[in-house]
């Protein structure tokens, strides 16, 4: 009776919430076709009026100086990620005229080996009326011409894609390297050749690259009925039908809408492949972005330090400056019952400063070692920073020690000799009851010594752990 009671009392609690959410949506829908039928009287003229997309684009190149704080940050950001996969950076450009009342931020990256060109975005809004946005865009070309594109974008586009272009958009694949991924795996299911003169022409033109692409969409869109140029003849107009389009896929509620249907529509497509996009959204400690096996002949791996051997290039590549600030090993018996290392966790953080912006940036990421597979796995880079609004501030934000970094070796006790002992400790904690060991943890405390935390569950799910002193 206890379950059956549980369920109608948590329904009980929840009926009020259940009935305002059917509540807001049922008001929502009410309200819905009067307001897209205002969108579209006001919304349709105006487009008509006022929007014009210029056929062939101005990307100016600027230094990364002159790009402002959020965009930098962004840029940042996306080209340290990509800079393990071998992307190179080309330039930093601003656009002003391709968004109403906002300026384009670019940043163009390429990987000539594959084909691969990319651009990290941050679109700015004059005066704030609605927040900046950010994405990046990874462009492959085949020798047919056509073009594959994936994209995170977190708004639905105007206009369909021409027909030259096929664009997966993923709203939730939010981690650079992780869309990459998604990206390079499909281009590699599709088996077709890839054109790599366009990512060459980036690495010596690169803002003609990216006019020749602009131009080559709108003359497409052009064709096909969306828009026509105007009497100038420097740029375009909408269609009465593209504006109509236009306007219905951005109006409200529909927007949120055609966002999930086209993100719906990319996980179908990669879906066919082989290729599930669901595990590339979420946390970053949930999603894998590079794998690599260990060396063949190596050692069986049972100590931390071994581990570390092997995960140290990868963790350097990842993230030249970042350091190792903890490990935690999941245990297991093996089939013969002896208590062995099923996975090792080494979790890495790195801290830039930058006093030019007053701004100070944090870095998280896992490489997780599976010694049964013979494994190392990354896990999608976390990212923070603070930012300071004055002089004051800013040295006292810059005081803050960087994360304490551990050194596994001679000089640490590992877990070969720490786990019997902390074993013995438990079983005389846990006294008559049955003990599970789960994990074992190598970490510094606050006082910058390191610490192993040793957890086992008894029969009742309680868990007992202690900690012991980690230095020889």
């Amino acid at each position: 009776m206890r379950h059956p009671l549980l369920a109608v009392l948590r329904a009980i609690v929840l009926l009020p919430s259940y009935t305002l959410v059917l509540l807001v949506r049922l008001l929502k829908w009410l309200i819905a076709p009067p307001a897209l039928l205002v969108q579209l009287l006001l919304g349709v003229p105006l487009v008509l009026l006022r929007i014009r997309q210029p056929l062939r684009p101005r990307f100016i190149p600027i230094q990364e100086a002159d790009l402002p704080d959020d965009a930098w940050l962004a840029l940042t950001d996306a080209a340290e990620a990509l800079a393990a996969d071998d992307f190179d950076r080309y330039g930093d450009f601003r656009c002003d005229g391709l968004i109403q009342n906002g300026v384009l931020w670019l940043r163009l990256l390429g990987q000539p080996e594959q084909g691969a060109g990319a651009i990290a975005a941050h679109i700015e809004i004059i005066g704030g009326a609605q927040p900046s946005r950010g994405f990046i865009e990874f462009a492959t070309e085949f020798h047919d011409g056509r073009v594959l594109a994936t994209n995170n974008l977190n708004l639905p586009y105007s206009l369909p894609a021409p027909n030259y272009l096929a664009r997966l958009q993923l709203k939730d694949v939010w981690d650079p390297r992780a869309l990459h991924v998604l990206h390079r795996n499909l281009i590699a299911a599709l088996g077709q050749p890839v054109n790599l003169a366009r990512v060459e022409q980036a690495a010596h033109d690169p803002a003609g690259l990216l006019a020749d692409s602009y131009a080559r969409e709108i003359q497409a869109l052009i064709a096909q009925g969306w828009l026509r140029p105007d009497s100038g003849g420097h740029s375009a107009r909408l269609t009465l039908r593209g504006a109509l389009t236009g306007v219905w896929r951005q109006a409200w509620p529909l927007a949120s809408l055609h966002l999930r249907a086209a993100d719906r529509r990319a996980r179908r497509l990669l879906a066919g492949h082989g290729i599930d996009a669901e595990s590339f959204s979420g946390s970053a400690v949930s999603i894998v972005v590079a794998r690599q096996r260990l060396p063949a002949g190596a050692d069986p791996i049972s100590t931390i330090a071994a581990g570390y051997e092997q995960v140290r290039l990868l963790a350097q590549r990842t993230d030249p400056r970042a350091v190792l600030e903890a490990v935690v090993v999941e245990l297991d018996p093996d089939p013969t019952g002896v208590l062995a290392p099923r996975e090792f966790r080494y979790s890495f953080r790195g801290c830039d400063l930058h006093p030019e912006r007053r701004i100070r940036r944090l870095r998280a990421f896992d490489i997780l070692l599976d010694p049964d597979s013979g494994l190392l796995s990354v896990t999608a880079m976390d990212r923070e920073f603070e930012q300071a609004d004055d002089a004051a501030e800013w040295a006292k934000l810059s005081a803050t020690p960087p994360p304490q970094a551990l050194w596994p070796g001679p000089r640490l006790r590992d877990l070969d000799t720490v786990l019997p002992a902390a074993l013995v400790e438990l079983d005389i904690r846990a006294g008559s009851e049955r003990l599970v060991p789960d994990s074992a943890s190598l970490y510094t405390d606050e006082s910058g010594a390191p610490r192993w935390q040793v957890v086992a569950w008894t029969e009742n799910d309680t868990p007992v752990h202690i900690e012991m002193d980690a230095r020889l």
